[in-house]
């Protein structure tokens, strides 16, 4: 009020008042987009694993939080990044625990390496072969 009065306002105060212009946008913009980016994170899935697979998934199967998408294939499960990053992910070759992203897969190949030769550990854990493995 005493600022009114003797016509100076404090920068603080200033500031305060001002309308939050580049975070309301930002908010704004992250709001509207948000529908449109689940939408193609599930298209770009979906198309990407008809490619490597053949199999053809509808977007009721991929699940998406407006970052990444995730879908799983006959037991594989695929994730797939907002930036483009398609990835297996898998649990540790050794004690079958946590979760672990494959080299990004950018073609049949890389899919077929993904599946049969990278093995995931846990830094604890050792790459025993499975014939030295003892049986339970």
């Amino acid at each position: 009020m005493q600022e009114r009065i003797n016509g100076t306002v404090e920068p603080e105060v200033l500031i305060a008042m001002q309308p939050l212009g580049w975070q309301a946008a930002a908010v704004v913009e992250y709001e509207r987009s948000w529908p449109i980016r689940h939408a193609d994170l599930q298209t770009d899935l979906s198309v990407r694993i008809m490619a490597l697979t053949g199999r053809q998934i509808s977007s009721e199967e991929i699940y998406t939080d407006g970052h990444l998408a995730v879908c799983g294939v006959d037991g594989a499960t695929f994730r797939l990044y907002q930036g483009g990053d398609l990835v297996l992910v898998r649990a540790c070759s050794y004690c079958a625990t946590g979760h672990f992203e494959s080299p990004r897969i950018g073609d049949l190949s890389d899919l077929g390496y993904a599946i049969s030769a990278w093995r995931p550990l846990h830094e604890d854990c050792e790459d025993y072969p499975p014939e030295d493995l003892p049986d339970f």
